[in-house]
């Protein structure tokens, strides 16, 4: 029998931890996000808008469009988490995903 290969990790906790860099590098600036540094890695109005939802849905961030963004406690965590264990969390998220799921 030939031995189960774990599956690529998912591309989701990369980018994921790419959207909470933005927030360490833009406080490390100005002290606060701007929704444009969020846009410059969404690259459109309608992505920027998911992201920041999905963001402020899950309490990683906190803030306003006209005050700018800054991570939560809880975001902080999961930051540290993913730059310790990127890898891991993208073989979790790969495992769990609905189209991994489908498939079995």
């Amino acid at each position: 029998m030939c031995p189960r290969v774990a599956p690529p990790p998912s591309r989701a906790a990369e980018r994921l931890k790419e959207y909470l860099d933005i927030f360490d590098l833009a406080d490390a600036q100005r002290g606060r996000t701007l929704r444009y540094d969020i846009y410059r890695r969404a690259g459109n109005q309608w992505q920027t808008d998911r992201m920041i939802g999905y963001l402020e849905e899950n309490g990683l961030i906190e803030g306003s469009k006209e005050e700018g963004y800054r991570k939560t406690e809880k975001g902080e965590m999961w930051h540290d988490i993913l730059k310790r264990h990127s890898d891991l969390v993208g073989v979790l998220t790969r495992e769990l995903s609905g189209d991994r799921r489908k498939r079995l």
